[in-house]
């Protein structure tokens, strides 16, 4: 009866031996559960993160560069959000303002009476550059395919990429209408020319303005002058002459219509 009960205990200690902890599996399961946990606060943390900076104000973007207020207020909304949505675009952060540039602009037309506000902003991200140049003409013009705009940079600049948007709008309209975009027609070692069609092709005189851009890589110069010139071409006006001469030579033919007839 001994031996039995000696045997009994034997076997629940042996069965007690080989019984499998479960401490090693349950500890493995809890720390990858927390990691879990941290891991997805952290993904969220980082995503509010990123949609709280791509809802900031494009006034608040431009602020973080370091440009001034006034002049960020000076901007219309078109060309604000124009430049907020390309430095976005470029996939960099934290852009700065450029305020060593010398901004040279001038107004090439055949009437006086017609001129352009002109102004450069230059931003730079290591040895990344972007330069805007944004024009409004003073009063409502009529294009014909013919205006042109030049933007020329100094040799502590190296341009690779040009291009732009232009808005149009009938005097005492709200809002501005987009038009197309700007493609430089032709490229030199530091400048690049928009002309055509592209700059205003209408039939009646509207306002108009816009902005050209250039990418640009850090130049080993220490020029660094931004010259921008826009050629207005307005309509040829017929003459006072020509039109009195085409009122004779009309009035002439109907005369000699009628006389034959009588």
């Amino acid at each position: 009866m001994n031996i039995f009960k000696e045997n009994a205990s034997v076997g629940l200690e042996t069965q007690h031996a080989v019984r499998p902890d479960k401490k090693p599996a349950q500890n493995f399961f809890m720390k990858a559960w927390k990691f879990l946990l941290f891991l997805t606060v952290f993904i969220c943390y980082i995503g509010s993160m990123a949609v709280a900076k791509g809802n900031e104000s494009t006034k608040e973007y431009l602020e973080n560069t370091g440009m001034p207020t006034q002049e960020i207020e000076a901007l219309d909304y078109d060309v604000r959000q124009f430049i907020v949505d390309d430095l976005r675009g470029s996939g960099k952060n934290d852009w700065k303002i450029n305020t060593d540039i010398l901004a040279l602009t001038k107004t090439d037309a055949e009437q006086n009476r017609v001129v352009f506000y002109i102004n450069v902003y230059a931003f730079q991200k290591d040895s990344e550059h972007r330069i805007y140049a944004v024009y409004e003409s003073s009063t409502e013009i009529m294009p014909t395919g013919n205006d042109k705009l030049f933007l020329c940079l100094g040799d502590s600049f190296v341009p690779y990429e040009y291009g732009g948007q232009i808005w149009y709008k009938k005097a005492g309209d709200g809002g501005w209408t987009e038009g197309g975009g700007l493609t430089a027609n032709g490229q030199l070692s530091g400048g690049g020319t928009f002309v055509g069609r592209q700059l205003g092709d209408f039939r009646r005189k509207m306002l108009v303005k816009g902005c050209a851009y250039c990418y640009a890589h850090e130049g080993d110069g220490d020029d660094s002058r931004v010259t921008v010139d826009y050629t207005y071409h307005p309509p040829r006006e017929r003459s006072e002459a020509g039109v009195y001469i085409l009122i004779v030579a009309v009035t002439a033919f109907i005369v000699m219509v009628l006389r034959r007839k009588e």
